[in-house]
């Protein structure tokens, strides 16, 4: 009896021992297995950091030239003296963001994507506000687009945009009165009627009486708010008869807001000449 139970706990021994040779030899092999990875690993990042540090410092990837799109208003050195762009710079290292970024603090651009060429050329492209008048806010002028964002000073440059006077007083604009006013722009400017848009110098709003417009000839036309078409559609038969009585010239006052009656009113202004094209006041 006592023969079997040394016998039976020798085998148990035994086959703990051959488990724990199992176990042993199987760490080992994940150990070197890790090991193996490790060392992969470790060589391509090496390889790639010295790849990268190659790249950036290889002459085949430097900026040779910039080149920019979409330029009416801005120029390409303006763009380019903006983007912070310096000679020789590796494309690489350029951030796409950061270009961008600066090129929107001009005015002018509302939009700008930036792409690069490989291996040494960027394409920046630019999309431009498109200026529908001018606002007069308290003695100077500034750009506003389609959107009524009012967006930069007029500072010499030449426009022959209508002015916008009577929305913005004391330092406040009323979006109301511009919002309406881009309105009546966007009628005059699709409209085959007269007046032309190109023929409006001023633009002035009310928010009781509505707008009055100012032609280059010295014609003023008040039309109030809304209705545009029916109201300049009864000028032309009393423009056509003033300028037959050869009465046309000078400075007159038509009212037109109501649908019921129009009023004319004539004055002969001494020295009158045509206004400023776009820097009436």
């Amino acid at each position: 009896m006592m023969f079997s139970i040394k016998k039976g706990f020798k085998a148990s021994l035994e086959t703990r021992r051959i488990r724990l040779r199992r176990k042993s030899g199987k760490i080992a092999k994940e150990m070197v297995a890790v090991s193996i990875l490790l060392g992969v690993v470790l060589v391509t990042g090496a390889l790639m950091v010295f790849s990268y540090n190659y790249v950036l410092s290889s002459s085949y990837f430097q900026l040779e030239k910039a080149i920019v799109k979409g330029c009416e208003k801005t120029t390409e050195k303006d763009v380019i003296s903006v983007s912070g762009i310096k000679p020789s710079q590796n494309i690489l290292a350029i951030s796409m963001e950061g270009i961008a970024r600066k090129v929107r603090t001009n005015p002018w651009i509302e939009d700008v994507s930036v792409v690069r060429e490989l291996p040494n050329r960027l394409i920046i492209e630019i999309r431009e506000r498109k200026p529908v008048a001018l606002v007069k806010r308290d003695d100077s002028l500034f750009f506003m687009d389609g959107d009524g964002l009012i967006f930069k000073k007029l500072e010499g440059e030449s426009t022959n945009l209508p002015v916008l006077t009577g929305c913005s007083e004391n330092g406040r604009d009323d979006r109301l009165l511009i919002r309406k006013s881009i309105e009546l722009i966007d009628f005059l400017s699709a409209s085959k009627s007269f007046p032309q848009i190109r023929n409006v110098s001023e633009i002035h709003s009310d928010e009781t009486l509505g707008f009055s417009l100012f032609l280059d000839s010295g014609l003023c036309l008040h039309i109030g708010f809304g209705d545009y078409e029916n109201k300049l559609n009864r000028l032309k038969p009393i423009m056509t008869d003033l300028a037959r009585r050869n009465l046309d010239q000078g400075f007159l006052l038509i009212d037109l807001h109501d649908p019921g009656k129009i009023t004319l009113q004539r004055k002969d202004v001494p020295g009158f000449s045509r206004p400023a094209r776009g820097l009436k006041t």
